[in-house]
């Protein structure tokens, strides 16, 4: 528009109102018709020239026109009139209001002789904007070709324009920004909008980055709104398709990464391969170093779960980035229902009671996890019910394989006998782990039923008492106190189950037949 109104001075133009629009881009002119509509034709973007007589023959208002002009799209208004008083007040004070240029032209101007040479110019400067934007398209266009990444091509967008560019995800948040030479970034407001960006004096244009007519991220120019003319639109079209073949090429590239990374740490946990040393390699190329022990942790949504409503999906998301703070070298392989971790240790003792000491150590850690991704058992909430199972800990690469056999057994019994949103560690389940795989069989059923049977068939609370027995290591004071029976009482109780056991509970190996059969009675409740 400024330029526009560098050519109508030598007409003896001046603008009376409406200075804030002089960025608006002129795409055409075209003159008021003798009758209503006075313009029919506007598509958005016209020098619109009209005559202050004229309108009035029209019994048309001047702030009416301007109104339906800027709701049309006009650019900018040039009214021809005999002085600059007869445009009325409110006229102009709407169209500072309305930011829309209103410009005055001698009563003697040609308006339609001023409609053909805007209009040529107009033609013709698109002609040269539009060579220029081709120029820089290409030139972008071989920086793509050479390697220089979607970093490489906005500095020297940014370094061709003078202006800061800023690349965003679909999701609008900031990927990359390059600074013109001799400038620095701009500390962007957060979160980013254009309102705040206006606060501190930039303006940008922006346009989508389409990938198969998918939206993948946005472009935009940033700069003081008195740099910016259509150019900048215009290279911003032919901009992002060349943007879009770098998303595309990274897309590819992160997918084939990804693949890798799924096949390599599959094999790792299933033991599929030929030399350790070449696994090894094959780790330390994808930044994992497995020369130190390693315990296989293994988090599950319960099956009950539908994981589908947006904040159910970003739960692996929160589990990975707290495992992330505790271990920055873990190896994660998240899923949408599950996510497995290879947690990297310091060199460990090797000990019975070093061993214990690093187990705690590490239970301790997981609960860590645990609290601040808490699991939300409450129905009406999206965020799903999960679990996590934790295998003993590997101290080199061929011990990584039963962890991980450990940490899915760890997440399946503990789930059956504690149920979901627990951590099961399989070095704390005991006996449980071989009383798990035996349940169903005859043998176990069989042992079950004679050593508890003779307890279960006449008062199923002499099974509690056995509990508490066990639990007070025999202790009967203790007992009372805490099972709040009295001490003649228990005597009683606990004289009435020898009698029907037919043993006395002195008797060691009555007592681990008893704990034992104990065990099967918690695994037979679940």
């Amino acid at each position: 528009m400024r330029t526009i109104l560098t050519l109508l001075a030598s007409r003896n133009a001046q603008l009376v109102a409406g200075g804030e629009g002089l960025e608006r881009r002129v795409t055409w002119a075209c003159c008021m018709r003798s009758r209503l509509p006075a313009f029919d034709t506007v598509q958005g973007g016209e020098l619109a020239l009209l005559r202050l007589q004229q309108l009035r023959r029209l019994d048309e208002t001047l702030p009416h026109l301007l109104k339906s002009l800027h709701q049309a799209g006009v650019a900018v208004i040039a009214v021809a009139a005999r002085t600059e008083a007869e445009i009325d007040e409110e006229s102009r004070d709407l169209a500072n209001q309305l930011r829309l240029p209103l410009i005055l032209l001698p009563l003697s101007a040609s308006l339609e002789q001023i409609a053909r040479e805007v209009s040529t110019f107009v033609a013709s400067f698109q002609g040269e904007i539009e060579r220029k934007a081709t120029d820089i398209a290409h030139q972008l266009m071989d920086l793509s070709v050479q390697g220089a990444g979607i970093q490489g091509l906005c500095d020297a967008l940014a370094n061709s324009r003078q202006k800061w560019v800023l690349v965003q995800d679909a999701d609008q948040s900031i990927r990359f920004q390059s600074a013109p030479a001799m400038t620095s970034l701009l500390t962007l407001p957060q979160p980013f909008t254009d309102e705040l960006l206006r606060a501190q004096g930039f303006i940008r244009v922006v346009d989508p980055i389409l990938m198969r007519h998918e939206v993948v991220g946005y472009l935009s120019l940033i700069g003081r709104e008195s740099d910016f003319d259509f150019l900048e639109r215009i290279i911003l079209g032919k901009v992002t398709p060349i943007l879009a073949i770098e998303f595309a090429r990274e897309r590819e590239r992160s997918e084939v990464e990804s693949r890798y990374q799924v096949e390599a740490f599959t094999d790792v946990l299933q033991g599929h391969y030929q030399q350790p040393e070449e696994m090894l390699a094959r780790a330390r190329l994808l930044g994992y170093d497995l020369t130190t022990p390693q315990v296989v942790v293994v988090f599950e949504v319960a099956q009950s779960e539908h994981v589908v409503s947006a904040p159910s999906t970003q739960w692996s998301k929160w589990i990975r980035d707290e495992l992330l703070r505790i271990w920055p070298n873990c190896w994660i392989l998240p899923e949408t229902r599950r996510v497995t971790a290879l947690l990297p240790l310091l060199e460990l003792g090797s000990t019975a009671e070093e061993e214990r000491e690093n187990e705690n150590t590490l239970y301790t850690r997981m609960e860590r996890v645990l609290s601040r991704v808490p699991v939300n058992r409450s129905k009406s909430s999206n965020q799903p019910l999960y679990s996590c199972g934790i295998g003993r800990i590997a101290q080199n690469l061929s011990g990584i394989p039963l962890s991980f056999r450990e940490a899915q057994q760890a997440l399946e019994i503990g789930r059956r006998l504690f149920g979901e949103g627990n951590l099961h560690s399989f070095a704390r389940l005991g006996i449980y782990r071989l009383l798990f795989h035996l349940n169903g069989h005859n043998e176990l059923n069989d042992f079950y039923q004679e050593t508890l049977g003779p307890l279960l068939s006449h008062d199923s609370t002499y099974v509690d008492t056995l509990e508490g027995f066990f639990r007070c290591n025999g202790n009967l004071s203790e007992m009372a106190r805490t099972m709040h029976f009295h001490r003649n009482s228990l005597l009683y109780r606990l004289n009435r189950i020898e009698a029907l056991l037919g043993r006395s509970l002195e008797d060691p190996e009555l007592r681990l037949s008893l704990q034992i059969a104990l065990k099967i009675h918690h695994l037979k409740q679940r």
